[in-house]
């Protein structure tokens, strides 16, 4: 086993294992985006290195988009990297050999609510608001009897409402990371207690 010559070198270690980002399986943490109806793809297709197809279309409300080649196929409920899968796998059996697929959401149709102690709430487009403090925003921004430490984020997973506290004061301030929305999110701001 070899050792560090330089002492300076253990310290500069540990530094960074203390300070490095921690990775944990957090069921908070962004998931892949799900293609949602409404939602307008870029499917673009690479074989030999060279791009052969690229369209852009809608997800219908049935939850199909036009793929080139291929024709309708199902987006909805399924994630970008998920999509992506299936039409190279699909490609690679009856078109092109080790096809490349590059799926682009170029807007999102997907909504996220916004209630509580804002000046506008209501449903908003995804696309128009990416983050928790981007859709305060969006709706007017905070009223003066907002609870803004207290606001939070009520997300659908795999059948239950999980709540995510943010602290949209400090991530007002930038010394806290605001939250990614995902589709169907909604974002509520609790009246200060006086």
């Amino acid at each position: 086993m070899r050792t560090l010559r330089n002492p300076c070198w253990g310290l500069v270690l540990a530094v960074a294992c203390v300070f490095a980002p921690r990775v944990a399986a957090d069921p908070a943490s962004p998931a892949p985006y799900v293609v949602s109806p409404g939602d307008v793809l870029e499917i673009t297709i690479l074989a030999g290195g060279e791009r052969q197809e690229q369209a852009t279309g809608t997800v219908a409300p049935d939850g199909n988009v036009t793929c080139p080649l291929l024709g309708p196929v199902r987006a909805a409920g399924r994630s970008v990297p998920e999509l992506t899968t299936d039409l190279q796998q699909r490609l690679a059996r009856d078109y092109f050999q080790q096809p490349r697929v590059l799926i682009n959401v170029k807007e999102f149709g997907a909504t996220i609510a916004v209630s509580g102690e804002v000046r506008r709430p209501g449903v908003y487009r995804l696309s128009e608001a990416h983050s928790a403090l981007g859709a305060c925003t969006l709706a007017g921004g905070f009223t003066e009897f907002a609870a803004a430490r207290g606001a939070r984020v009520l997300r659908q997973r795999d059948g239950k409402t999980l709540s995510l506290r943010v602290d949209l004061a400090q991530v007002r301030k930038g010394s806290r990371e605001d939250v990614l929305l995902e589709p169907g999110d909604r974002i509520e701001i609790p009246r200060r207690l006086l």
